[in-house]
């Protein structure tokens, strides 16, 4: 009776197992301790690295329903995420994340604020609009030097709808980074 019950927990967690999110996920983590000079004192700080990188397997939609159904390897969704300690205390004190996304060849960060996020160049450092919230939680309000309109997430994307000078609705699509 003891072997039945064990093979029926061992079934069932394996059931579970196997029920998983597909993902492949690598989560890296890197501490340094940084000198700093404040006041005439050195004092030491610590900064800690979390990246996430997360890509689902998916296998090629041509070939369903089939057993050998070659792998296609989607976009990949990099996230960092950065704890300062700026004390003797074991906890950190502030953190930021960052996600990257790609359009037309260029990848940007999608740093968070208190009212949204700030999309940033990440080559050139340089703010290129800021999407706030909105009364939607599925819509943001996107304000650029060149164009305002909304932004909103789907299909790993981001996705910014706008009006240009003539009218005409333009749809600009930022991929998941593959970095």
């Amino acid at each position: 009776m003891k072997y039945k019950v064990f093979a029926l927990a061992l079934v069932a967690f394996i059931g579970v197992q196997a029920q998983e999110e597909n993902k492949d996920k690598i989560v890296e983590t890197k501490t340094r301790i940084i000198n700093v000079m404040e006041d005439g004192e050195m004092i030491q700080k610590k900064v800690m690295v979390k990246t996430t990188k997360e890509q689902e397997i998916k296998t090629d939609p041509n070939y369903k329903g089939t057993i050998d159904a070659p792998r296609v390897f989607p976009a990949t969704k990099v996230s960092k995420v950065i704890y300062i300690d700026n004390d003797d205390d074991p906890f950190y004190d502030k953190e930021t994340r960052v996600t990257y996304y790609k359009k037309d060849g260029m990848t940007y960060n999608f740093n968070p604020t208190n009212s949204g996020f700030e999309i940033v160049d990440s080559k050139t450092n340089k703010t290129i609009g800021n999407a706030r919230f909105s009364a939607n939680s599925e819509v943001y309000i996107l304000d650029s030097k060149d164009y305002s309109g909304i932004g909103y997430f789907d299909n790993n994307m981001f996705v910014v709808e706008y009006y240009d000078d003539e009218g005409t609705l333009i749809i600009e699509k930022f991929n998941d980074s593959k970095l």
